[in-house]
Parts: C-alpha cells; structure tokens; sequence
C-alpha cells in the first residue's frame, strides 16, 4: 500500500506531453533514440495507472497490474508509428490493457474473487448503468435486484463492493492532485465477500442438482444440507434410502464428480465471456480518424490532408491491420 502511494507521489510530477512534442519524440524512437524512448515511457506512466485501477476488483494486486500495464506501455513505445495519424494514447491504451487483461487471465484460479463473483459485479455494473441512463434519477438498488433476480441483501453487497472500485478515485498528497487507491489492501468488505461467494455458490449448487436424478440430488442434499442447512451421515442417509453406507460414498462421489465437471464448463464460459467483452473494448479502443490524399496499396498510404475515413481493426490482438469502413 505505501509503496503505491509512493509511486503515485513520484509520478505526478512528471509532465504530459503536447501533440508536437509526442510526435517529435516518437521519431526519434523509431531512429533508436534510447532517451527519446525513456522520455516517452516516462510521460504516459499516469495513463497505466488510469487503466489498471479499473481493473483492480478483479483480485490481482495493483502492483502486478501496474508492472503488466509498463510493460504494454513499452511495448506500444516500441511499435508505435506517428505517421498513421491517431495519437499515441490511443494506441498505447490498446497495449497496456493487453497485458492487463492477460495477467487477469493467467491469475484467474489464484486470484481472491472467484469467476462467478467477478461476472455477477460486471454484470452489477452493467444494469445500473443502463438503469442510470435511462431514467433521470438514480435507480434503487430493489429496480437492480429485480433485473438480476437476487435478493435484495445480496446486490446491497454487490454494491459495497463496487463501491469500493469508485473509491479508488481517492485524492492524496498535500494538494489532493493525485489519486490514491486507497482500498485495495482495505480488508473492510472481506465479510460480505465471503457471504456473497457462499451464497453465489449455493445457487450454482442449486441449479445444477436440479438437472441430476431425484435420488442423486436428494442423496446430496441430505450430506451437504442444502435444503435446510442439516447435514447427515452416510449411515444416516443410508438408512433412509435402504441402501449401504458405501453404495451412498459411491454415489455420493459420483455426484460430486458431475458437479466440479459442470462448474468447470461454467467458469470457462465465464471467462470467454470476461475475455470476449474486453477483446471487443481493446478494438473499439483503436478506431481512429485519420486522413489521406488518395488511394494506394496498405503498404504505401500517406496520410495528410484530405478526405477523413474511418480505420477498424480487422485482425486480433498482437497483429493490427487495416481497412477502411
């Protein structure tokens, strides 16, 4: 905690580079300019951490996210090409969020908030927003519960959390010029993540005995207690079903093989989903206005004055090309 609010303090001083001045800089990257380079990498720090912190409810330390984001910042450095005519925040944001979102990705069975908890505060987000949009006032957390088919009590944790998000926002130092994400170590919603995680769980559970057989799902039930909360022996859930101890262990063990398989299939859905929105960000994130005097193959277009058109990526992620629209 206190060596991000170090950091901050550090890169707030430096300053953000005008049009001409990023341009002059970024020919003398392309010449091999070492301190060109450095400069540049220097100015756009502030804009790593603009994007990480948006990402920092997803349980990966702010830390790491900060180093992935430098390293997509030195990366766009590095490609970057001023002729093309769109600034360098533009494609550097593509960059960092790359390596970002990969991190997210790579960290996703170690990270604190499980898949379901992250896509269930997306999805939050996404219906009170809508809600905010289309109404003048701002919407009750009952109008999202309805949307989200959760009880109330649950999207009221869904909102602590996603509060915490905005909280990030925080101004620090003696002049509150700079932001400070001041609850990433705050330990103060653990209790209602955990709540909401068990609860979120539960539902899962519920939904998907719903598609075994009437015996495996009450076997299930009676062990785990997922009706009343009472939990059974196998010799007491054998002797209510007539069958031996160890024939209930079997199928006990069957079921709860066919459960983690269809969970895994669920969080893998939900993390090409995750993958799926911010891949469709990142592009829409690299749609420039440039313009060119006339037509030419893709490998010799000049752009300068004259007729404004639109580019659009037409290929993923590490290759970028061109077409008009």
């Amino acid at each position: 905690m206190e060596s991000i609010k170090l950091y901050l303090r550090d890169i707030k001083t430096l300053p953000l580079l005008k049009a001409d001045e990023e341009l002059a800089l970024a020919r003398k990257v392309i010449k091999g300019d070492l301190k060109a380079r450095h400069e540049m990498i220097k100015s756009n720090l502030r804009l790593v951490i603009n994007i990480a912190k948006k990402y920092s409810y997803l349980g990966v330390p702010m830390l790491d996210l900060i180093e992935e984001g430098n390293m997509g910042l030195m990366k766009a450095v590095n490609k970057y090409d001023p002729e093309k005519g769109y600034r360098f925040s533009t494609y550097a944001a593509w960059w960092i969020k790359q390596f970002i979102t990969r991190a997210v990705a790579n960290q996703g069975k170690t990270v604190r908030v499980p898949v379901y908890v992250m896509e269930m505060l997306m999805r939050f987000q996404k219906i009170k927003k809508q809600l905010t949009q289309s109404g003048k006032k701002i919407p009750q957390l009952s109008d999202i519960a309805d949307k989200l088919e959760l009880p109330l009590a649950r999207v009221k944790q869904l909102n602590e959390m996603a509060s915490n998000i905005s909280s990030l926002n925080a101004p620090i130092g003696d002049d509150g010029s700079s932001e400070f994400m001041d609850l990433l170590e705050d330990e103060s919603s653990t209790d209602a993540l955990t709540e909401l995680n068990r609860f979120l769980l539960q539902e899962r559970i519920k939904k998907l005995l719903d598609k075994m057989d009437e015996r495996e799902r009450r076997i299930l039930n009676l062990r785990f207690g997922f009706e009343n909360g009472t939990m059974h022996t196998l010799r007491e859930t054998a002797e209510y079903f007539g069958i031996t101890r160890e024939r209930v262990r079997q199928i006990e063990s069957h079921c709860m093989d066919k459960l983690r398989e269809k969970m895994e299939v669920q969080d893998a859905v939900a993390i090409k989903r995750f993958k799926d929105e911010y891949r469709k960000k990142a592009k829409k994130a690299l749609r420039v206005e440039i313009k060119i005097i006339k037509k030419a193959p893709k490998s010799q277009k000049v752009f300068t004055n004259g007729t404004k058109v639109k580019l659009k990526v037409v290929e993923k992620f590490s290759k970028k090309k061109y077409q008009k629209v």
